[in-house]
């Protein structure tokens, strides 16, 4: 007996479940049980006080389908409705236009009679989200039918399709959600339980004795059972609600500078025709998509559980900020470069709703850098409809603008290697506290000197080729020159003559007070210091004279060094060097060393002419014709994995590139290296040691040195 009973019981709760939950769209109504009150039209009747609500409700053509289905109303009272239309400037009811009655009764209902449990813990994801679930009551965000009346906007004349710059065009937003505060949800999403956290998004609200708002209203009654559905009381009317990007657009007497560098992320795009009038949708591409009804996630489910958090500087406080920073330099905010105006307003916007009570202990922002918020710095706090504008008075900077890269964001010479950095993908890597960098940056007259610039047509950084003509920087090459400009640590002496590898792989050689890569060093130029500029979070950024260049590699070196023209022999035979390949990113020709692809290092040991000379004469050398020989001999001198220089630093047995099959695999011969300062010598297998030439020693080359 038992056993049934609890099936019976199950049952119905599922039977409860698909009722409440299982359709998003109002249910059509059975025949009322005898012992069940009137409808909810007929409830609110008879209560006498709500008759322009359901004037309200028959204005917008709802009176039947609210009989007729079941559904759960969030009902003002007339007084309540008198002092919405005296704040705005309303005469009745009447005076609303169908459209105006449709928006603002459909943010009072949702489908399906919801209880209070109900309201607080959604069934998504295939369960119940009840009070002990994963999310409990976390899915705060009701969905209901309203939307913003269409409206006019102005494409902006700086918008990528010029077909529609200075255009008036038509407007429409996505349904609105209503946000559904309850002390449940506060105490789960470890807010403030005294309601606090809501009186200060909703200054002008109080916060409800049955611990239920409704927007901006305060739940006076609760669960008000009717034949279709369930009635909560409210002590406001809930207005017509603006997403963040309406209220910016409305407001620009506060924001309007923030909302005019926002635009130049703005996108329209063409989505429906009604009554042959084209409309269009905002969006935002890059920056968080303020303008997105759903919120930062968007999708049935995620849309419920979290909104915006806009951070935004009043007009003055923004300006003096761009007066400090940018503005130094760039002559206007059109020529400040669109990555800099990413980060100042997307650290400005978070994807999460931010409780004042949770914030002021802890807050990062979008970048997960970790910044300091208390109520001082809040002028005021504004609830739209997907997300909580707090007006601030100061603006919020993100690592990347404290860290070594820093400078770069706001100076216009430096403004190419910027573009370059990221690109690349590596001011993230420049920006953590808690990794140490130190960055050479060359300017933009540097850089076009050297043959590199940026294209602000096309938002890429471009490449002067042999024939002049310029064309875009495949990546891997740009990813290479920024890294050979990056090196993991602080490197403040530059006076110390050593070698030191840098973020791209390649070594360069610090002395003098400057430094030199590979390409630099064949030409006989140093990479001086124009400005010395220390972080004091994470390292040193240095504003140098010319670019380091690394563009010189090991087969181009062999092949125009002529005093080793008979080894460049012997790898051509070999099969190994092809000296002339064409790039068919750049379309030069360059030499090509092969195999140099295995590995990332490598340590070549090159013998001049008069070394070839002296080992033929001693019968050491292979035969002109003996193909298999010479490969063995060449291999023999490259050091694989390694970048061994004669600084005294690294000594030992390494191996060379020429396999050796042993029983029980492959592996290689080795040569052992002991290292003086300045005097390096080469053990072989058979005993016989040759000391380097310090003179013709350490040569720079891309992924190694000979």
């Amino acid at each position: 007996m038992m056993k049934r009973f609890q099936l019976i019981q199950v049952a119905a709760i599922a039977l409860v479940l698909l009722g409440v939950f299982g359709c998003s769209k109002n249910q059509d109504r059975y025949e009322d049980p005898p012992w069940l009150g009137g409808s909810s039209v007929e409830t609110l009747q008879g209560k006498g006080n709500y008759t322009i609500f359901l004037k309200l409700m028959d204005m917008a053509g709802q009176t039947f389908t609210i009989e007729k289905t079941l559904n759960t109303l969030f009902v003002p009272n007339d007084s309540s409705f008198n002092a919405y239309f005296a704040a705005n400037g309303i005469q009745s009811v009447e005076s609303l236009s169908k459209d105006e009655a449709v928006q603002l009764f459909t943010l009072h209902v949702l489908p399906n009679p919801r209880s209070r449990f109900q309201l607080i813990y959604e069934y998504v994801w295939s369960e119940l989200q009840g009070p002990t679930g994963e999310y409990a009551g976390l899915f705060f965000r009701k969905p209901t039918e309203s939307t913003s009346i269409p409206y006019k906007e102005v494409v902006p004349e700086y918008y990528q399709n010029a077909s529609l710059r200075g255009k008036e065009i038509t407007m429409f937003t996505g349904k609105k959600l209503v946000p559904l505060f309850s002390s449940d949800y506060f105490e789960d999403f470890f807010g403030a339980a005294d309601g606090s956290d809501y009186t200060y998004m909703y200054p002008d609200s109080k916060w409800s004795a049955v611990g239920l708002n409704w927007g901006n209203a305060a739940v006076t009654k609760q669960e008000v059972r009717t034949s279709n559905g369930f009635i909560y009381l409210i002590d406001q009317v809930v207005p017509p609600q603006k997403n963040i990007e309406e209220y910016l657009r409305e407001h620009k007497d506060k924001f309007g500078l923030y909302y005019d560098i926002l635009q130049r992320f703005a996108n329209y795009s063409t989505t429906k025709v009604v009554d042959k009038e084209i409309q269009y949708s905002k969006s935002y591409d890059l920056v968080s998509n303020i303008a997105e009804e759903q919120g930062a996630f968007t999708g049935n489910e995620v849309r419920m559980k979290d909104m915006f958090t806009a951070f935004l500087p009043s007009n003055e406080v923004l300006q003096d900020y761009l007066n400090r920073t940018v503005l130094k330099t760039y002559t206007s905010i059109d020529s400040v470069p669109k990555v800099t105006l990413y980060y100042i307003l997307q650290t400005q916007l978070s994807r999460s709703l931010g409780l004042i009570s949770k914030i002021s202990q802890s807050y990062f922002n979008s970048f997960g850098d970790p910044m300091i918020l208390g109520k001082n710095d809040i002028a005021s706090a504004h609830m739209c409809s997907n997300g909580v504008i707090y007006e601030m008075k100061k603006v919020l900077e993100p690592n990347v603008f404290t860290c070594v890269p820093g400078r770069l964001f706001f100076d216009a010479n430096y403004s190419t290697f910027l573009y370059a950095m990221n690109q690349s993908g590596m001011i993230a890597a420049l920006s953590n506290p808690n990794s140490m960098v130190t960055l050479f940056a060359p300017s933009n007259a540097q850089m076009e000197a050297y043959g590199i610039r940026y294209d602000p047509i096309g938002s890429r950084i471009m490449f002067k080729g042999k024939d002049l003509k310029w064309n875009p920087m495949n990546t891997t090459s740009m990813v290479m020159f920024v890294q050979d400009h990056i090196y993991q640590g602080v490197l403040d002496d530059l006076n110390t003559e050593r070698y030191v590898e840098m973020a791209s792989k390649n070594f360069i050689k610090v002395g003098n007070g400057g430094v030199q890569c590979s390409e630099n060093q064949r030409y006989r130029e140093t990479v001086k210091v124009a400005e010395k500029i220390p972080n004091d979070k994470n390292g040193i950024l240095y504003n140098v004279t010319i670019p380091i260049k690394s563009n010189y590699g090991m087969g181009k070196l062999i092949v125009l060094d002529k005093e080793v023209s008979q080894f460049k022999d012997f790898l051509v035979t070999a099969g190994f060097l092809v000296p002339k390949q064409l790039d068919p990113i750049t379309r030069d020709t360059v030499p090509n060393l092969k195999f140099l692809a295995e590995a990332d290092y490598w340590t070549a040991l090159i013998p001049t002419n008069a070394a070839m000379d002296a080992a033929r004469a001693a019968g050491l050398l292979p035969g002109d014709k003996d193909k298999e020989a010479i490969k063995k001999f060449c291999l023999y001198h490259f050091i694989r994995k390694k970048v061994i220089f004669d600084d005294g630093t690294t000594s030992g047995n390494y191996p060379t590139d020429l396999p050796i099959v042993t029983p029980t695999g492959t592996d290689y011969a080795t040569l052992k290296f002991t290292n003086v300062l300045n005097s390096l010598s080469v053990e072989d297998n058979s005993k016989n040691v040759i000391t380097i030439d310090h003179a013709k020693a350490d040569y720079l080359v891309r992924k190694g040195v000979v």
